[in-house]
């Protein structure tokens, strides 16, 4: 008789629609491939509730991924729900489900909950930095001692707390693919770098403004942001009323090994964010040998890091940086491999 695989299902607001889409939650992409390829003894299913927004079954790199295709819809809400039920239920009848895993403490795991209860199936959500917001609904309709919460950093753990009054089980840094980690000699021409989606979060108005400052005394400067979003129209205006078009370069969105090629050729990360969970574009920064200078937020230990409190702060260390021969050697804190054995302690597979 052939002893069935351990079977851990994965819930998600979206993943890749094929191989080469490497924009839609890389960190995701690189757990679930990262997990397949240490534990091939494990049956790894991904569902994701909105995208694709094709509803149907698919293969990514040989794991089985479902999209209920919901299309960020709230009026089909319901019906997204049903299909992720249907399948979880179509997948529970042909494999005992070890465990199911939540990203994030949002509605996929106010639906995972339901089936794990019901069937006595171990349930993990990662708690990722949002999630963890007064705005979210849906921290009130978990029930939390049914649910192993994991906290991406000991921020996101705080904040859990104090809006839940429970305490996460564990916390667990996301890591990087060092395979994506390939340093070169290429001149470092781009002397800041933005990484992110260009929306009011990521606060990229306020990387126009700074970047506005250091022009002053560093009339060449260079400076390149990598996103798309909402916000592109109102950045490229900004960056036109300031006459910074020859400064600074609006990429948009590129593959994510490309984003490592312009890290290969940047100096400093200005990371503006007004709020993160854990920020993985700084821990990819580091691995790639730039500075980074941030505010308080999703932050990491290292020397390397430059921690501000306001813009001005945040111009002063840019200005030090930038006159300075700094160190661009690599520093990798936490690997996805590293991630992968954590939760699978939580599994306990």
């Amino acid at each position: 008789m052939v002893e069935k695989k351990k079977t851990v299902i994965i819930l998600t607001p979206g993943f890749a629609k094929d191989e080469q889409d490497t924009n839609c939650i890389p960190t995701l992409q690189q757990y679930v491939s990262t997990l397949s390829e240490m534990r091939p003894d494990i049956k790894l299913h991904v569902i994701a509730f909105q995208y694709p927004f094709k509803e149907g079954h698919y293969k990514w790199k040989g794991i089985d991924v479902y999209s209920a295709g919901g299309k960020g819809s709230l009026y089909s809400r319901l019906a997204t729900w049903r299909r992720v039920n249907k399948e979880l239920k179509r997948i529970l009848g042909e494999s005992e489900i070890s465990i199911i895993h939540s990203c994030w403490l949002t509605e996929c795991a106010f639906v995972g909950q339901k089936l794990a209860k019901k069937n006595g199936i171990k349930h993990i959500a990662y708690a990722m930095g949002q999630d963890v917001l007064k705005k979210n609904k849906y921290l009130k309709l978990l029930k939390f001692s049914k649910i192993q919460v994991i906290a991406i950093s000991e921020s996101v753990a705080g904040n859990f707390q104090e809006l839940s009054g429970s305490k996460v089980n564990a916390i667990i840094p996301v890591g990087i693919d060092v395979s994506n980690v390939k340093l070169n000699n290429e001149p470092r021409s781009i002397d800041v770098i933005g990484v992110g989606s260009l929306s009011s979060l990521k606060n990229y108005g306020l990387f126009i403004e700074i970047i506005a400052l250091l022009e002053k005394d560093f009339p060449g400067i260079k400076s390149a942001i990598i996103g798309e979003g909402e916000q592109r129209q109102l950045l490229s205006r900004k960056i036109k009323d300031e006459k910074l078009s020859d400064n600074i370069k609006l990429v948009g969105a590129v593959p994510h090994a490309q984003v490592f090629s312009y890290m290969n050729r940047s100096k400093i990360l200005l990371h503006t964010s007004s709020y993160e969970g854990q920020s993985t574009v700084i821990m990819e920064a580091l691995a790639m040998g730039l500075s980074v200078v941030c505010f308080d937020v999703g932050r990491m230990n290292s020397n390397k890091i430059k921690i501000c409190a306001t813009k001005d702060e945040m111009v002063r260390q840019l200005k030090i940086l930038l006159s300075t021969q700094v160190d661009h050697s690599s520093q990798v804190l936490f690997t996805m491999d590293d991630t992968v054995n954590e939760f699978l302690k939580v599994y306990g597979l």
